[in-house]
């Protein structure tokens, strides 16, 4: 008991039983340390016997939401991203998961998209030019919250409802080439699939456009991780256009089937959703080990028999690192008579990467109460946490009540248990020095986004290693500004175009081969922000980050040297690091001669 263990500790000065034979008025002045030790001891005892609840604060647990497009604003318009995260983060949230890929459009630039369908990549219902990904990344890191890029529609090319047409510039294109799923009745969509047209993943077209597509956004942004819906799938009554009949019957050497629920058909289509599967996550973290990769299926055997997405094979194969099954019920009787189920596949060993979807709204609203026993339940079980659907629920409906239930004021916030505790620290503060200039304390040396509130809106200027202590920025136009810790494990973006660990010359000479590349370039070509583009921005990358060594802690991890060009005054200047910029300076002035 640790009132024992204290006891235990206590030095022999103190005394507490003094010798009996000693009465001088020494033994008198030691009196008032014996009932100060004594009360001591009394408080330590009284603080075992306090309730866990007021012992520790918050134990770890996944508190996450998803947020989309459709419907409420919370990020729809941009106006209200900044408000919205600090409130999720308010209640207690510590996780989000924001639409990313939807309806056939990228809520970020995408060269792979654009590439195929030759128009804009962006919805034209969130503005064909806005980059949502990092607008609501820069809000919910300022804001210490985990960011999972969503990627809702998974295999879906668009919504067209129950025998509609596919139109958007995607499906037309994967329409052309028969990549499109069908029914018996030649249907791209009907009512078991829920109205969408699905793209094909037998065809390895689809599966690399798809990986690629997805890759653009890990390799550019700094996620925690992303999720693939319920969309990653076949449903059961298609595959009975030309293209799935002929991959079929070759491969196999069946018949064509006549039925949706032939059971080798099935087997088939669910052997095809899972090797994509396996492909998927080896490449995304190939690319980026430290990312997590999420699924959010639903309930099995639901999606095994409709949809032909055995997720409990793939967690035994230990496809992906989180499952947030969709456990969407409306009352709590019905939610816990699918709960075991649901539960066992992660059994014994993996229920760390379950997390239990839960469903607030809308049509029909469910109770609060039950909201929170489903809570309670993923708990008992184990499970890794939970999330709720959606931020209008949690913003709109039950905010207080969760506020209440979370109790951040007097647990403080939970963290979520797949991440380090530190993982997404609060951001550093700039303070206006005048001038355009900013004062920042770099509390720990480490690679930093700059950030910062240009008129209505925040924006990520660029990516610098930063050594501890005071530094200066030159942000102009700038309102605010701050540094938040960046997580991604690639140095590209830094100007490191050649992979080598170090910012220097050669990658100079590799950003100058590239210049002028207006489509499809790499980081290999010179591309730092990947963009597709090699042009001066990507110059600024490596300017900022000019002399950067990976582990080399005998050098200054961070200085930009004196700009001898008016193309290198881009976006942000870095004013330090005095050591070595004179020979950083007469450097460029060689190398821009040349």
């Amino acid at each position: 008991m640790k009132c024992n263990e204290e006891s235990k500790s206590l030095p022999p000065s103190t005394g507490l039983f003094p010798p009996s034979n000693d009465h001088s008025d020494s033994q008198k002045l030691e009196m008032p340390k014996v009932f100060a030790v004594i009360i001591r001891l009394l408080l330590l005892c009284l603080i075992c016997l306090l309730p866990t609840s007021y012992m520790k604060g918050a134990n770890p647990e996944v508190r996450g939401t998803w947020l989309t497009t459709t419907g409420v604003d919370h990020v729809r318009s941009g106006f209200n991203t900044e408000a919205t995260m600090e409130d999720l983060r308010a209640v207690g949230l510590n996780t989000t998961y924001v639409e990313t890929w939807k309806n056939g459009y990228t809520n970020y630039p995408s060269q792979t998209l654009k590439s195929i369908i030759g128009t804009t990549d962006r919805n034209p219902t969130i503005g064909s030019s806005r980059d949502l990904v990092q607008e609501t990344l820069i809000h919910a890191h300022r804001n210490q919250l985990e960011y999972y890029g969503w990627f809702e529609y998974g295999a879906m090319s668009q919504y067209i409802g129950g025998g509609g047409n596919p139109s958007n510039p995607l499906s037309t294109y994967m329409k052309n080439r028969g990549w499109l799923l069908k029914n018996q009745a030649g249907e791209y969509a009907d009512g078991t699939n829920g109205g969408f047209a699905y793209m094909n993943v037998a065809v390895p077209e689809v599966r690399q456009f798809i990986i690629n597509m997805t890759l653009e956004a890990v390799n550019r942004y700094d996620l925690d991780g992303i999720q693939f819906d319920d969309h990653m799938a076949w449903p059961i009554n298609f595959g009975f256009d030309t293209t799935t009949i002929n991959l079929y019957t070759s491969q196999t050497g069946n018949p064509a089937p006549t039925s949706p629920s032939n059971s080798q058909f099935s087997a088939w289509r669910q052997q095809k959703v899972t090797d994509f599967a396996a492909e998927f996550y080896k490449v995304v973290k190939t690319a980026r080990p430290e990312i997590k990769f999420s699924i959010s299926p639903s309930i099995t055997s639901f999606s095994t028999t409709n949809y032909n997405a055995d997720w409990p094979l793939w967690e035994s194969q230990e496809i992906f690192d989180e499952f947030a099954i969709q456990m969407y019920r409306s009352s709590l009787s019905s939610f816990n008579s699918i709960v075991n189920q649901q539960v066992t596949p992660f059994k014994p060993n993996d229920l760390d990467k379950l997390v239990f979807g839960l469903r607030i709204n809308p049509s029909p609203l469910t109770p609060y109460a039950d909201v929170e026993a489903m809570i309670q339940r993923s708990r008992t079980e184990g499970a890794a946490g939970h999330s709720l659907w959606f931020s209008s629920g949690v913003l709109d409906f039950y905010e207080n009540q969760l506020t209440a239930f979370y109790d951040v004021a007097g647990q403080g916030h939970a963290q979520n248990p797949n991440f380090a505790a530190d993982h997404r620290p609060a951001p550093l503060i700039g303070t206006s020095a005048g001038g355009n200039l900013w004062d920042v304390n770099v509390i720990d040396a480490d690679r930093y986004r700059i950030v910062a509130k240009i008129g209505s809106f925040w924006t990520e200027f660029n990516v610098a290693e930063l050594a501890a202590g005071a530094q200066q920025l030159l942000v102009p136009g700038a309102t605010q500004v701050e540094l938040l810790v960046d997580r991604r494990s690639a140095t590209s973006f830094l100007g490191d175009f050649d992979g080598d660990n170090n910012v220097d010359g050669t990658d100079f000479l590799a950003w100058q081969r590239g210049r002028g590349t207006t489509s499809g370039a790499t980081a290999f070509d010179g591309d730092a922000n990947a963009d597709g583009k090699v042009d001066v921005l990507d110059l600024a990358h490596w300017q900022m980050n000019f002399g950067w060594m990976q582990n080399d802690e005998s050098i200054s991890q961070f200085s930009v040297p004196e700009p001898s060009s008016a193309a290198l005054l881009t976006t942000i200047i870095l004013i330090g690091s005095a050591q070595i910029r004179c020979r950083r300076s007469e450097f460029f002035r060689k190398i821009l001669r040349a």
